[in-house]
């Protein structure tokens, strides 16, 4: 076997520093698949915001059930997912954080009494703390500048009863931050909210994945990281009085990525499961009851895999491993022989990239579920599988199936089948083509779907584009005050603001389109050769050329000038993904959003759009 090589420095320049150890073959098991799978139900999957790679289970809302908490690192907010009771998560809501949050973690800061949550936001370097009002909703109550937060989590590291909060990032004073020790950085908490920042430990190289637990025995709280860039686990112990012993390494090559604690061999003390991204593998490290871990097996994984949780899933009274993987349509369940080691595995189907996996019991009944945030589809951006079979239960349409387990025809998610919904008229169908309306598209939030607005004349699509009128612009305006929106008015010269609101045909300003505006139009007539620059003033739908259709544009324009409209211009972020100084009403109409008389774009890059 090959013992974990064991480093200890004592300085952050030393970090990496190797003692001599034994080499001996890794551990490799049969690969066997399990004979007897842990009965699943199937997959179900939930709409999130963009690239959910973190997800945290705890009752959020104070209903006694367990919600779920996703990050969602491109749109830069968390979605919460509540539960209703059954292991089904229907309502949503949408909370925004700090800038590309990777993780989300829960614990009452405050001693409340409800469960607040925390992020490390890696594109703003920093982790925000966001308090919960005990109804479910949030509010950002700290943000801590630090430099490439990676992970965070929480536990009481000090023992005082107080939740404290562990956040692992870049070293900004390094010299070249990606290349060097990374830091540990505790933030202790107070119990009303507040947070005292510690000294902070130096770790291994890119840090990806952290936790904690008494790894030595001395009944205090100790830490480890999987250091993806260096190859190594560093082990940081506790001496407490909230210091730390000098980093130890734990070489275990390859590239780790996640990690958890867990007493996997059933012998009283901690050791650690942990997975490489690149190579594949997931390794099991035994303790010794000191700190000191051997790695005792290496699994294969599938393709790059990403998280790992810990659990009895099996109900046989030890701790199996569930592992994650971005690069696959299968999560493997690793299902222990009750000594730490996994000679069978349970694949398990969890499409749409699942990044972080958690195990908990979702719908009350002693059995530990498997919820995962998804990285690759924001439509998909939770999965959800609840433990169990499918034939028990209730079956309100009495076709042999339970229910929660008819997933295609449960479009909104909340455990009834659609059929029953509108047999019992708890959900109806206005437009009659066999979809719930509140799982078609309801862009104003009246709970009628737009396309049934559209169709029988509750709101107006002008462009065509079967999206309510109300809904296409922020401000849907009125220049010229005759009840029609400023989007739907005639825009013939297609310069993007309505005609009625302008005078683009008053040639000679004098606020009148006349005969002397005719006139110039025919002197003006014909193609002019190039160069076109400045173009002609009478070329009034921009063809490069003043002919009969810029004559009729100018009848069309006959008479008084309306009132003129705003000059002031700004930066408007448009639909079509630039920033693009323009007036505030034609920033509307090209369905962008405007930033503000007189912003400058200055190479502003616009948020992309989902």
């Amino acid at each position: 076997m090959l013992h974990a090589l064991r480093t200890v420095s004592g300085a952050a320049e030393s970090l990496l520093r190797t003692l001599p150890v034994l080499m001996g073959p890794w551990l490799i098991s049969s690969g066997a698949i399990a004979l007897d799978d842990v009965p699943l139900e199937p997959l179900r999957q939930y709409p999130t915001g963009l690239n959910a790679t973190g997800v945290v289970a705890a009752d959020l809302d104070g209903d006694g059930d367990i919600d779920l908490a996703l990050s969602n690192r491109a749109t830069d907010d968390i979605t919460i997912r509540f539960n209703n009771g059954e292991g089904m998560f229907p309502d949503r809501i949408d909370i925004p954080t700090g800038e590309g949050p990777r993780y989300v973690d829960a614990a009452d800061f405050d001693g409340d009494g409800d469960i607040d949550l925390c992020t490390p936001d890696y594109n703003s370097d920093t982790a925000t703390v966001l308090r919960n009002d005990g109804n479910g909703q949030f509010t950002i109550t700290h943000r801590f500048e630090l430099h490439r937060t990676v992970f965070l989590w929480t536990d009481d590291l000090d023992l005082d009863g107080n939740d404290d909060m562990i956040v692992l990032q870049w070293d900004g004073t390094a010299e070249i931050p990606s290349q060097s020790p990374a830091l540990m950085t505790p933030f202790y908490g107070t119990g009303t909210g507040d947070f005292e920042t510690g000294d902070s430990a130096f770790i291994g190289l890119q840090p990806r994945g952290g936790a904690s637990a008494d790894l030595d025995g001395d009944g205090r709280i100790d830490i480890v990281t999987a250091n993806l860039t260096s190859g190594d686990l560093t082990l940081l112990l506790s001496d407490g009085d909230r210091t730390w012993r000098d980093p130890v390494q734990i070489i275990t090559g390859g590239y780790p990525r996640y990690l958890t604690l867990d007493d996997l061999d059933g012998d009283g003390d901690i050791d650690i499961a942990a997975v490489s991204k690149d190579t594949n593998e997931c390794w099991i490290l035994h303790n010794d009851g000191t700190g000191d871990f051997s790695l005792a097996q290496t699994r294969t994984t599938n393709n790059l895999p990403h998280s790992i949780d810990s659990g009895d899933m099996d109900g046989d009274g030890d701790i199996d491993v569930i592992v994650s993987h971005v690069g696959s349509y299968w999560s493997l369940l690793y299902l222990n022989n009750g000594s730490g080691y996994f000679p069978s595995v349970q694949w398990i189907t969890m499409t749409a990239g699942p990044a972080e996996v958690e195990l908990a019991d979702l719908d009350g009944d002693g059995l530990l579920d498997i919820a995962s945030a998804n990285v690759n589809h924001a439509d998909r951006g939770l999965s959800v599988i609840l433990q169990g079979d499918c034939i028990p239960g209730a079956d309100c349409n009495q076709n042999g199936i339970r229910d929660r387990c008819e997933v295609d025809a449960d479009c909104n998610r909340n455990g009834l089948p659609d059929s029953c919904e509108l047999d019992d008229g708890t959900a109806q169908d206005l437009d009659g083509n066999g979809v719930l309306d509140d799982c078609q598209d309801d862009c104003n939030g009246n709970g009628l779907p737009d396309g049934w607005e559209i169709s029988v004349g509750m709101a107006g699509d002008c462009n065509g584009n079967q999206i309510p009128d109300d809904c296409d612009w922020n401000d849907p305006g009125d220049c010229d005050g005759d009840g029609i929106i400023n989007g739907c008015e005639a825009d013939e010269n297609h310069d993007h603001i309505p005609d009625d609101c302008q005078c683009y045909a008053d040639l000679d300003g004098n606020e009148s389109v006349d005969v002397l505006d005719l006139l110039e139009v025919l002197s003006q007539w014909g193609t002019i050769p190039d160069p076109r620059d400045p173009p002609l003033t009478a070329d009034f739908d921009f063809s490069e050329s003043v002919d009969i259709f810029d004559f009729l544009l100018l009848l069309n324009r006959w008479g008084d000038c309306p009132p003129p409209l705003p000059t002031a211009t700004g930066a408007c972020c448009t639909s079509f993904g630039p920033c693009i100084t323009m007036t505030e009403i034609r920033c509307e109409l090209t369905l962008g959003t405007y930033l503000g008389d007189g912003v400058d774009c200055n190479g502003m890059e616009c948020p992309e759009l989902p």
